[in-house]
């Protein structure tokens, strides 16, 4: 296919189809088909000369990629730079991922003034001339924080946290009359007034709309949830919207004979799905408010201002951001998330006591531990005096009745036997936690509890068992086992002695090593 511009050397025309960041060292076949998007590079480059009002584009670039979209950046003959984003299989369902991402841009950064990239262009359609969805935007101006955030002092930092925390305020200072997603309506099919949001006036005197649509959350998608067949929103109340989580969990666990970590089907969590959302939910309801929240805020994401490095003038990557209840949407940035304890409290962090007898080397990492420690609760204390909504909801996250609401989310990749643990718990301390007046709707016997302290011991060691098999591999775990391209050959080749030496290790004879090698969860190819 002729093009009328220049690749990057480092792009030929194949690649910007497939995930060229890395591989994968087991299940790699799909993890590349989940990542595969072909498309006509031709007409997005028509579309992004239209935009800009160029003549001509002279170079596209593929940039580096993430886990669900392809991102490049296209430089037009005038000097003039916009992004072309489309998202992988692997990123939601088709359509709404595309048109909520832009929705949401759009939302954000027109109606709560928090910087978000400018949209020129976009569709959600494959069905159309360039044989994908896309979004061509405004290249982000500034630079990356991630360039600049560790050699920032201290004071610099806790200006970007000041930030972070005025951005969450205008997400849960909004109201939504819905859980779900965010779109324009006239991209939704039979909008009821109940989900509309917000009419934004535009220059031309057309109104935008705004409507609340099927949830983006990934965590009803991934890992094959797409294929059971869920309520997936728009949601009217929070105890609807635990029950679909916790629904989704079970309806996975009876589909599926393979999960992504395997386990068993305890009765547990059905008592979670049918008596106890409304118990477990905050007695603070506005706690459980539907809100916005950017999940992924590290420092790749956040754009600075190079001259001023303490001004955010850019937040990217708003896709499948989306309309949950805020006890279960807060959390601490990803930017100021740390390798070691959470000091307690609200007081000065201190050094070791032994710090003058630790060598150079232990000093400085003491030095930056306590100042990592700092910049995390100081955030804490610039939520509590700014937002104490999202300080209250972060708290509920570790009473007992927010574990079991969250991780019931999470049973068909993290297994049940620890939230059924954590309903004998409940069960055990109902009046502390729920009040007298409320029966209990659990009723664990004796032997299912012992049963239950049984599973959760096969659990806790096949965890064990997960975890030392892995730490010998050495991949990283977080995207299953990816590596990047130099080192391929050498973790697949570490990878396979380590599955015989385990096998070797695990299997006294050889009906176990076969038991073993039948539930294997690492696939080749």
């Amino acid at each position: 296919m002729l093009l009328p511009l220049a690749l990057s050397s480092d792009c030929d025309e194949d690649s910007l189809y497939c995930y060229t960041a890395g591989r994968w060292i087991w299940n790699e076949k799909d993890q590349f088909s989940r990542r595969y998007v072909k498309f006509d590079l031709a007409e997005l480059v028509r579309v992004a000369i239209q935009v800009t009002q160029s003549k001509s584009c002279v170079q596209v670039k593929k940039l580096p990629e993430g886990n669900f979209s392809k991102v490049f950046l296209m430089t037009m003959d005038d000097n003039k730079e916009v992004i072309a984003k489309l998202p992988n299989p692997n990123a939601g369902r088709p359509h709404f991922t595309t048109a909520s991402e832009v929705a949401t841009m759009d939302y954000v950064r027109n109606v709560l003034n928090i910087p978000a990239p400018k949209v020129y262009a976009w569709s959600s359609s494959a069905e159309t001339p360039a044989g994908a969805e896309y979004i061509i935007m405004e290249r982000s101006r500034g630079v990356e924080l991630s360039k600049l955030w560790d050699d920032m002092p201290g004071p610099d930092k806790l200006q970007i946290v000041k930030q972070l925390v005025g951005f969450e305020k205008a997400l849960v200072s909004t109201q939504f009359p819905m859980y779900g997603s965010l779109y324009y309506a006239k991209d939704l099919p039979d909008v009821q007034p109940s989900q509309l949001v917000y009419s934004k006036p535009k220059d031309n005197g057309v109104d935008f709309v705004f409507a609340v649509g099927p949830t983006t959350n990934r965590a009803f998608f991934d890992d094959n949830r797409d294929a059971v067949d869920i309520n997936r929103g728009p949601w009217t109340s929070p105890e609807d919207y635990v029950i679909s989580r916790a629904h989704r969990e079970l309806m996975c666990l009876q589909s599926f004979s393979k999960f992504p970590r395997p386990q068993g089907l305890f009765y547990g969590p059905g008592q979670i799905t049918s008596k106890l959302p409304k118990l477990l939910l905050p007695k603070d309801k506005t706690l459980s408010k539907p809100v916005l929240w950017h999940p992924d805020l590290h420092a790749d994401n956040i754009f600075v201002n190079p001259d001023q490095p303490t001004e955010i003038i850019s937040i990217i990557d708003w896709q499948a951001v989306n309309l949950s209840p805020l006890f279960l949407q807060a959390r601490h940035p990803a930017l100021i998330e740390f390798e070691g304890p959470i000091p307690e409290g609200l007081q000065s962090i201190s050094l070791p006591d032994n710090f003058d007898e630790l060598s150079p080397e232990k000093q400085l990492e003491a030095k930056k531990l306590r100042a990592a420690q700092s910049l995390y609760k100081l955030y804490d204390i610039q939520l509590i005096r700014n937002c104490p909504d999202v300080a209250h909801a972060l708290q509920f996250r570790d009473s007992l009745a927010g574990q079991i609401t969250g991780l019931s989310s999470s049973l068909f990749s993290d297994g049940e036997p620890i939230v059924q643990g954590m309903l004998m718990r409940l069960q055990d301390e109902w009046s502390s936690y729920i009040g007298s007046s409320i029966p209990c709707p659990l009723s664990f016997t004796v032997e299912e509890k012992e049963r239950q302290r049984q599973n959760e011991i096969k659990w806790s060691r096949g965890v064990e068992l997960m975890e030392e098999f892995l730490g010998q591999v050495g991949a990283y775990r977080g995207w299953d086992g990816w590596v990047n391209h130099d080192n391929y050959e050498f973790f697949k080749d570490r990878f396979e002695r380590a599955k015989e030496e385990f096998l070797d290790r695990h299997s006294a004879t050889e009906e176990e090593r076969s038991q073993w090698t039948a539930v294997w969860p690492f696939t080749n190819g």
